[in-house]
């Protein structure tokens, strides 16, 4: 199986007024919600990286270390049409190296300035919220901090801009609020009722009914207001998951169909086993994929 590639997804409203061409240049790099109980591959090593975008590719390269390959990224599936518009980039990292920021999201929050990883996060029926350790996913009921859920960095061309932010909670969290909510419309505005949701991959149904069970249960710790209608599998084969080279775990994607009001929506969803003294552990929702999507109700 081919290893996973990250997701590295970067949204772009038109009120910033920003063009994809000042993208490139040195970034600084903070940390605003620092904890130094938790690990992650930077380990505040980097102060900046470098940016370039290669519009005729519709490509992002970001260099961490001269000495490492640069991350690249393009546009996931379906979102060429609004990378070209320029309302809205999603991009699909891959050529993954060493203490690269690995299953990471990228988010502009105001011109010359990325969240990486934003804590902040829309859910199916577009309510925002901050995620924290506490509201981290749970394995086999035991709650267990997701670094990309409470980690953040933020990039910026300007020093001293970085610098207020870290230093300024607060604000920096309401800015990225507002990031987010642009994020979510800009989505749902381009594709919500015209995308259609994929066909099954996998036919298990053993695992089918077990992801079922995950997510209902996911629902209840979150407190959807939609019901859980039915849940399968999109992915053809589980993926694996590494890390310097060796495998960490899989995970496969599954789609669940979720109904409020009498209307319906599909969104995409990260079941994972981690993998340990040469076993996989039992299955958990790891997280949900951006956007929720109308569907036909059946």
């Amino acid at each position: 199986m081919k290893t996973i590639f990250s997701l590295l997804s970067i949204f772009l409203a038109t009120a910033l007024n920003v063009s994809a061409h000042d993208f490139d240049g040195t970034y600084y790099v903070g940390e605003p919600n620092y904890e130094a109980s938790l690990e992650h591959p930077w380990k505040r090593g980097f102060q900046s990286v470098e940016m370039k975008y290669t519009e005729k590719e519709y490509m992002i390269e970001l260099t961490y270390d001269a000495a490492q390959r640069p991350m690249k990224a393009f546009p996931s599936h379906g979102a060429m049409d609004v990378v070209k518009k320029g309302s809205c980039y999603v991009f699909l990292l891959s050529n993954v190296g060493p203490n690269c920021l690995t299953n990471a999201d990228m988010l502009l929050i105001e011109p010359g300035v990325w969240v990486v990883a934003p804590a902040t996060q829309t859910n199916t029926a577009g309510e925002v919220s901050r995620a924290t350790k506490s509201s981290a996913p749970s394995k086999g009921g035991k709650v267990s901090p997701v670094e990309s859920l409470v980690r953040e960095f933020i990039l910026g061309k300007d020093k001293e801009r970085v610098k207020y932010l870290c230093e300024h909670p607060a604000e920096f969290q309401a800015i990225l609020l507002k990031a987010v909510n642009a994020r979510y419309a800009a989505l749902s505005t381009e594709i919500a009722n015209t995308h259609p949701a994929p066909a099954e991959g996998m036919t298990d149904a053993t695992l089918k009914k077990e992801i079922l069970g995950l997510i209902q249960k996911w629902a209840v710790a979150k407190k959807w207001t939609q019901e859980v209608s039915s849940t399968y599998i999109k992915s053809t084969g589980w993926e694996d998951l590494r890390e310097n080279g060796k495998v960490v775990g899989r995970q496969i994607v599954c789609v669940v169909i979720m109904t409020q009001n009498g209307n319906c929506k599909w969104q995409e969803y990260i079941v994972r086993q981690d993998y340990s003294s040469g076993a996989y552990g039992a299955s958990y929702v790891f997280g949900e994929l951006p956007g929720a999507y109308a569907t036909a109700c059946k």
